[in-house]
């Protein structure tokens, strides 16, 4: 009888520290999302929008400028050059939701601040048409100086915008995807050069050609828009281009594909070649050594004494 009554005693423990518990956790997320509240209405925002259709900056020499369109971003001056959107958006985030640190009172002339000539200029458009201009001026040390145009405040912000603002198109380009190719699951190469072709599909062949096609990196960026009159500054015109192509089965869907590539001439010191793939507009440049072993192999064999 008496264990009987102590069970109940320590289950009527239990349930209370239970509800103790489950209060403490509500009183912490009340507690937590009061001080997100308070945060958040300190905050001082230069910009809050939901998004941008419209995005261009100037350091005063260089200008980029994307716009979107139908939910996809484009570059302005070269529309068919192919826009990373999540590149893009990590800039235009940032505009759309600018907080200052600190809001200067009663700021001096602009330009002790930097801001009668400033460093950066971006331009945006959010989704329900308003149009804006932020100017940002000198450091002031980790932050920078920075106003609308349209207003005298002046505030300070964090590097975190200036630092995104890259005046190189290649960054933002969103590069050829390379096929997952090794000695398990390619099946054959075709190289044809000048009017000639060769295929390998022994397996000792190919286990070669695999480490070249198999290390093939489409990274670095020669051009971002490759033409018709351009493609012999690379050797990729189709008289003077190598095209290789690579049998291979898929290891998703286990179908056999296909993938080309054209290689072209040599950059300036020598160490690289000039490639594209089939139906793209880019061209890269790719190590020679790993072009060398995508389209040949080693025709030494051991012979007996």
């Amino acid at each position: 009888m008496k264990q009987k009554k102590t069970m109940i005693l320590l289950a009527c423990i239990l349930v209370a520290l239970a509800g103790c518990y489950a209060g403490l956790r509500a009183y912490n997320s009340h507690v937590a999302k009061e001080k997100e509240k308070k945060t958040e209405s300190e905050k001082v925002y230069l910009v809050k929008t939901d998004g941008l259709t419209s995005i261009s900056y100037t350091d005063g020499e260089s200008q980029m400028a994307f716009v979107r369109e139908d939910g996809v971003w484009y570059y302005v001056p070269d529309r068919e050059a192919p826009i990373d959107a999540g590149v893009v958006e990590q800039i235009t985030g940032t505009v759309s939701s600018l907080t200052a640190v600190r809001e200067l009172e009663n700021p001096d002339d602009l330009a002790d601040y930097g801001l009668t000539d400033p460093s950066y200029t971006v331009q945006y458009v959010t989704e329900d048409g308003k149009e804006g201009v932020i100017d940002i001026g000198s450091m002031t040390g980790e932050n920078y100086y920075a106003k609308l145009e349209d207003s005298d405040a002046v505030y300070t912000i964090t590097d975190d915008l200036v630092y995104g603002l890259s005046f190189e198109l290649t960054g933002f380009v969103e590069n050829d995807t390379v096929p997952s190719i090794s000695s398990g699951n390619l099946t054959g190469v075709k190289v044809a050069e000048n009017g000639s072709e060769t295929e390998y599909t022994e397996d000792d062949d190919l286990a070669e050609l695999a480490g070249g096609w198999g290390t093939l990196s489409l990274t670095d960026l020669a051009d971002c828009h490759v033409t018709e009159d351009t493609l012999s500054d690379y050797g990729l015109n189709e008289t003077g281009r190598i095209q290789a192509v690579a049998s291979y089965t898929d290891s998703t869907t286990e179908e056999e594909e296909t993938f080309t590539v054209y290689i072209g001439g040599t950059d300036e010191d020598g160490s690289n070649r000039y490639a594209m793939v089939d139906g793209s507009a880019l061209v890269y440049r790719v190590s020679s050594d790993i072009i060398d072993n995508m389209i040949t192999v080693d025709d030494t064999t051991d012979t007996e004494e």
